[in-house]
């Protein structure tokens, strides 16, 4: 059963403003996720979240959600392992251009969206700061 601190933390997760939290929208448009996703949305929000405000157990979240609103919002994740397939027969698939068991698709493109510029000043190197010492 959860906590009452765990359940406090739900709720105020659940009550959180992402809409208006312009880090967590510029982190968005950065990583360029589909706000149509639910699923995927709501990852990014207990990912940000639990960074940023309070940790939050995903699975006794999603099993507080399941236990107050009648469906999880996201799926548990995988508990067991991908089957194991031995290496001769993954060689034989890759050949046939068969997926692969357990291994995820990734798109071949990368991100489409401008870089963000370096607002960080690079530190100096030892040669300049034996050069500033010199000189002082």
């Amino acid at each position: 059963m959860d906590s009452q601190d765990d359940i406090s933390v739900f709720q105020a997760f659940d009550a959180y403003d992402f809409a208006h939290d312009t880090a967590f929208q510029a982190g968005l448009q950065s990583m360029g996720l589909n706000k149509d996703d639910s699923k995927v949305l709501e990852e990014a929000k207990i990912f940000y979240y639990s960074r940023r405000v309070a940790p939050i157990d995903i699975e006794r979240y999603t099993a507080w959600k399941a236990a107050t609103s009648g469906q999880a919002t996201l799926e548990p994740r995988q508990a067991t392992p991908p089957p194991s397939v031995p290496f001769a027969q993954v060689v034989d698939m890759i050949r046939r251009g068969e997926t692969i068991p357990g291994i995820r698709e990734i798109p071949d493109g990368i991100n489409s969206h401008t870089p963000s510029t370096s607002t960080s000043v690079a530190p100096r190197k030892p040669w300049e700061q034996k050069e500033e010492e010199e000189e002082q």
